[in-house]
């Protein structure tokens, strides 16, 4: 699948006492939550906002391994300059994760 726009896909690591953002440039394509999703997720009080199909290796290429094989997955992606929250991804067939992501 050929995805026409570009995000930002930001992992958040400890350092010491500082915290360490990465972001990692990804092609994604934008979609819009399904009515049913929406609601059911509303109902538990969150709000999710976009759907965000990105290749799964270029999701996993945001995936830090720290020291001692803990892996640091996206927190946050970035999409024509607005932050969005990561709330839920989902691996599909085909090579694709979806990211759900909300303000």
């Amino acid at each position: 699948m050929v995805h026409n726009d570009e995000a930002k896909l930001v992992t958040l690591t400890a350092s010491g006492s500082t915290v360490v953002r990465t972001e990692t440039p990804v092609w994604c394509t934008k979609k819009s939550v399904s009515y049913k999703e929406f609601y059911a997720a509303v109902e538990v009080g969150i709000n999710p906002t976009y759907i965000f199909e990105v290749d799964i290796e270029e999701y996993i290429r945001a995936i830090i391994t720290e020291t001692g094989g803990t892996k640091k997955r996206p927190t946050e992606l970035i999409f024509d300059g607005e932050k969005f929250n990561i709330i839920r991804t989902y691996e599909k067939v085909g090579g694709l994760m979806e990211i759900t992501v909300s303000l």
